[in-house]
């Protein structure tokens, strides 16, 4: 039987390259073409090392790893220990993931694809045109399914950390929720220079009403709506605010008597805030249900919490 190792060789070389990348991508690291090429190119040579005297070496686990770490000095370079280990580490997880997923997919499909391919007057020596199929349209879209997933649990994993347990008193009532600490909120009161953060209006409703809390939220500037009998008619203020997908150049604020935030084990506690209430969901997973003004974490704090 021929085989064609040429074809062999190329598709491995890419599929190399690729981990590679992705590797450096999860792992935020400035990267090399040159190096990676060179990482690809000596990677790919196990094909014709896999049919010399000494295939059966390289099919041990110890060889395995021992060319695994050349592939990974050459791609990324030695700095210091962890550097390196955590490089390699990462160099099999999404070596795992991306074949596991092939493997799921074939899995999946191998009834399917034995129909289909019965069909096809096969080359042994270049296999079946179906699983190349899956390998050079497979790889890729689960190449680009897994890094896109990691940006989603980094960005998930970074809002968890700066989530904070707030609380608002307001009259007699106190709204307990979670807060994101958001650096970018420069929200303030032209007038006041009072900053401003942003709650969501079903928060209030269980307290006030769900007509009451629309009233609110849909104030204009002259302040004419069906609240005026309530007591929050005093507290309630109109604040300049653009948003993606609001119509209103403006947002209603109320001024609370005192808001806690609970954030990196310490405790902070403000009369000198205004709660812009937005009437869409400031997170669709749910994860928090208002946006903390960076102010209101910054000074001292009134307590360290255990």
């Amino acid at each position: 039987m021929t085989l064609y190792l040429d074809v062999i060789w190329v598709l491995n070389y890419l599929i190399d390259y690729l981990l590679l990348l992705l590797t450096a991508l999860v792992l935020k690291r400035q990267h090399s073409k040159l190096r990676f090429a060179l990482g690809a190119l000596f990677a790919s040579m196990i094909v014709f090392f896999m049919f010399t005297p000494f295939a059966g070496l390289f099919y041990h686990p110890v060889t395995k790893l021992v060319y695994s770490g050349f592939i990974v000095l050459i791609a990324f370079g030695y700095k210091r220990w962890t550097f390196f280990i955590q490089g390699l580490a990462m160099f099999y997880f999404v070596t795992f993931m991306t074949g596991g997923a092939l493997f799921a997919i074939h899995f999946f499909w191998q009834t399917e694809v034995a129909f289909v391919s019965s069909g096809f007057q096969m080359n042994a020596s270049i296999g079946s045109p179906i699983s190349w199929m899956l390998i050079i349209v497979g790889f890729p879209l689960v190449w680009y399914f897994s890094k896109h997933r990691f940006e989603t649990i980094e960005t998930k994993v970074f809002n968890m950390q700066q989530l904070a347990e707030v609380e608002i008193i307001l009259g007699e009532h106190c709204f307990k929720m979670n807060g994101l600490v958001d650096s970018g909120n420069q929200l303030k009161d032209p007038i006041t220079r009072v900053p401003v953060m942003i709650m969501e209006a079903g928060i209030l409703e269980e307290a006030f009403g769900q007509e009451v809390v629309r009233t609110i939220t849909h104030l204009d500037t002259n302040g004419t709506s069906d609240i005026t009998r309530h007591w929050l008619q005093e507290r309630l203020r109109i604040i300049p605010f653009r948003a993606v997908g609001q119509s209103s150049p403006y947002i209603s604020a109320i001024k609370p008597d005192e808001v806690r935030v609970r954030f990196q084990n310490q405790l902070y506690c403000t009369s000198h805030v205004l709660i812009g209430v937005q009437s869409i969901q400031l997170s669709p997973e749910g994860l928090y249900q208002a946006i903390v003004h960076p102010k209101q974490v910054l000074g001292i704090p009134k307590d360290q919490l255990a």
